[in-house]
């Protein structure tokens, strides 16, 4: 597409994984759609209307980040992983 920048500091890693959203002692499931070095697309079981702006997401066996939310749509959140 003429005129078209991709913002993007990563490629897009596609993904179908399971994941849980970790708020204080509550988790939620979700999906994780796809995932970057800098942030990730979930699905999440709960409306993403009701999750907070900031929460931990467990993407088993391993992995564990600090997300903050940049965008909702529909059953969709997009986060950025927050640096430490």
């Amino acid at each position: 597409m003429i005129g078209f920048h991709d913002r993007r500091r990563s490629v897009r890693n596609p993904s179908l994984d399971n994941a849980l959203i970790r708020v204080g002692d509550l988790s939620l499931s979700c999906i994780v759609g796809n995932i970057t070095e800098n942030g990730a697309a979930l699905k999440a079981d709960d409306p993403p209307s009701h999750l907070p702006d900031q929460f931990t997401l467990i993407v088993p066996p391993s992995k564990t980040y600090s997300c903050n939310v940049v965008w909702r749509k529909g059953a969709w959140v997009g986060v950025a992983f927050a640096t430490v």
